[in-house]
């Protein structure tokens, strides 16, 4: 098993690289980390699952880097986005981005809509780490998964592919769904 980590910011900084590390240090599973400007040159393939990292520049990010993930967009690897990242597989898929309107930040609870595999372990509601200004509509061929009081897109599914994405910081306090998902790519 090897999954690829995608570093939505500055190659020097790796506070939202290095907790997904450390969980995958913890269980044994062999990774890579990258910076979104080298997806173009990777080989998605040769990996069993791709998970993009947030960034603290999410809302000015999102639209820069379309261009670097049109190939995880239609490769077969099973995907899991993680706030910025969460917003890029959204616009990707035909999502409107949402300014300010849905801001987040510090802890709050998360309600599931609809019941998933990535949820095991998780009762109906759950709390979670924000930091977000922005947030995503549901794009079509995705399922709204969870939502939350002020956020209408908190996790979602593709409809046909292994692709899931939360607004939230999962890699912070959530850090099973990133357990999970190893598990579903695998």
């Amino acid at each position: 098993m090897r999954i690829l980590i995608v570093n939505n910011v500055k190659k020097e900084i790796s506070r939202f690289t290095a907790p997904i590390e450390d969980i995958l240090e913890r269980i044994n599973i062999q990774f890579r980390t990258i910076q979104y400007s080298n997806l173009l040159k990777t080989d998605l393939d040769s990996f069993n699952g791709i998970i993009l990292s947030a960034s603290p520049h999410g809302d000015d990010i999102v639209e820069h880097h379309q261009k670097y993930y049109q190939s995880v967009k239609s490769s077969a690897v099973p995907v899991f986005g993680i706030c910025a990242g969460h917003q890029i597989i959204g616009r990707l898929f035909g999502a409107d981005l949402i300014r300010g309107e849905e801001k987040e930040i510090g802890s709050h609870y998360v309600e599931i809509d609809r019941k998933d595999p990535i949820f095991k372990g998780y009762g109906k509601r759950f709390l979670v780490e924000q930091d977000h200004n922005d947030s995503i509509t549901l794009p079509e061929d995705f399922i709204l998964l969870a939502h939350s009081r002020k956020c209408r897109v908190q996790v979602m599914r593709h409809k046909f592919r292994l692709i899931f994405t939360t607004q939230f910081h999962a890699e912070l306090s959530n850090r099973e769904l990133i357990l999970n998902f190893v598990d579903l790519a695998g």
